[in-house]
């Protein structure tokens, strides 16, 4: 049996899509700890338990190639209405989280 130049390639683009798709499930359950952190800080309930993403792109980040993200995150205040958060990273630090105006309890 002899391995072809196709068959490397094609090995080496399921291997590489297979890293991506790891580090991206990481950078996620990273962001709902960032998430969590944050609605535990500001005396918020985090809903859905969950960060929803929205955006994604390649972007240098201080002369690096990084990949630039943007969750959605849902909270409540009083148990009745629904607000959005956003949370953005590069790579795996975060660079920002912001709040929708909400009532306070």
């Amino acid at each position: 049996m002899t391995i072809t130049l196709l068959d490397l390639t094609l090995s080496f683009i399921a291997l590489a899509g297979g890293v991506l798709l790891w580090q991206n499930f990481k950078v996620r359950e990273l962001a709902l700890s960032h998430a969590k952190a944050y609605c535990s800080a500001h005396d918020l309930q985090l809903l859905d338990d969950a960060v929803f993403g929205i955006r994604w792109r390649p972007t240098l980040h201080r002369g690096q190639p990084k990949i630039s993200r943007r969750f959605r995150f849902y909270f409540t205040t009083t148990g009745e209405q629904r607000y959005s958060g956003k949370l953005d990273m590069v790579g795996l630090q975060k660079i920002q989280i912001s709040a929708d105006p909400h009532r306070l309890n």
